[in-house]
């Protein structure tokens, strides 16, 4: 190094420069997590707005028409067998519940689109009813399954938000190439509605969870009380067996969420962000922020689903809760309050 006047001229030394590009790494590796931290922690409280937004919204339907909406209206979807009085609607709609909640969530415009006499989506199994006339498509209801709802949607989730054209998931079965959007919120019922038709109101009291088909429960009903109730909670995007509702009609298996459920062979059975289904040899299973089955609840917040509650409260559970909480906090009437945290 060149010398003036016997010193040496100031700068650093390749060792000096190498030492202090290692500081800042270091720097950069201590602080990135609580950045993401930081930012996960943000989008949890949006999606804790989004989820208080549909909590005040049913108690506003609720306010207006003295019951809270249906979870779902006239499903043509199910596997069940009408028999006895578990039989299906004169008329398939195929009526996703969050549409009623429209009126309620400064959405009127789009509301005032759907067409209510005719059906929603177009997808019939089991011993369903012909469809409702007009169909989804001459009714315009499957052309507005397109339209995104920012508030139905959690922002720490990036999962795909829109279904890929089909028979089963689509509103007019995939002939027109329609991209339905999803929802990332749901009501919560029993996830053996899948196998009977207008199972909810022909269930023993103490078994009934608070949605359903054609459910339209009163407020008095929820003898557990509202604080000690399940309303709505999270769902993932992503999905290794099925796909996830669209938030305007029903397809296949779109019979919202079952913290509880067990139709299908998982590991663990039962409980919340569950993502092993069956053991399955895919790549694409038991991988993060794709539940197992079509009725699981999970979340991409780390530890647990968010949930809203009967009385419009929002609450964070811990995906450790044991099996029997979770059960009585799905039922609205078996008598069994959990006090306490849960």
């Amino acid at each position: 190094m060149k010398r003036h006047n016997g010193f040496r001229k100031p700068g650093f030394t390749l060792v000096e420069l190498l030492v202090v590009i290692a500081i800042i790494g270091v720097m950069v590796g201590l602080l990135l997590p609580a950045v993401q931290s930081a930012r996960e922690a943000a989008r949890r409280m949006s999606c804790q707005n989004n989820l208080k937004q549909l909590g005040l919204a049913l108690h506003n339907y609720e306010s207006t028409f003295k019951r809270f909406p249906a979870g779902r209206l006239s499903l043509g979807t199910l596997v069940g067998n009408g028999a006895g009085n578990f039989r299906p609607d004169p008329q398939t709609k195929n009526v996703h519940g969050l549409v009623s909640l429209l009126l309620f969530m400064e959405q009127q415009p789009l509301y005032d689109r759907f067409n209510f006499s005719g059906a929603f989506g177009n997808y019939r199994a089991g011993a369903a009813s012909p469809l409702a006339t007009p169909d989804a498509i001459a009714s315009g209801n499957a052309a507005l399954s397109v339209t995104p709802v920012q508030a139905f949607l959690c922002p720490s989730d990036g999962g795909q938000a829109d279904i890929n054209p089909s028979t089963h998931y689509s509103p007019d079965l995939g002939a027109g190439g329609i991209r339905a959007h999803k929802t990332g919120y749901d009501f919560v019922m029993t996830h053996t509605t899948l196998g009977t038709y207008n199972l909810h109101n022909g269930t023993s009291t103490n078994t009934r969870y608070i949605f359903g088909e054609n459910s339209y429960t009163k407020m008095a009903s929820i003898t557990d009380g509202t604080s000690n109730t399940l309303a709505m909670g999270e769902m993932t995007l992503e999905l290794f067996n099925g796909v996830t509702s669209a938030w305007s009609y029903a397809g296949w298996v779109s019979v919202g969420i079952d913290p509880v459920g067990s139709w299908n062979l998982t590991f663990p059975a039962r409980g919340l962000n569950i993502w092993n289904y069956n053991n399955h040899t895919s790549p694409l299973n038991n991988k993060r922020g794709r539940r197992a089955s079509w009725y699981n609840s999970a979340s991409l917040h780390p530890g647990g689903v968010q949930f809203v509650l009967a009385d419009s409260s929002v609450r964070f559970i811990s995906e450790s809760i044991d099996i029997p909480s979770l059960t009585n906090l799905c039922r609205m009437s078996d008598g069994e309050v959990i006090v306490g945290e849960f």
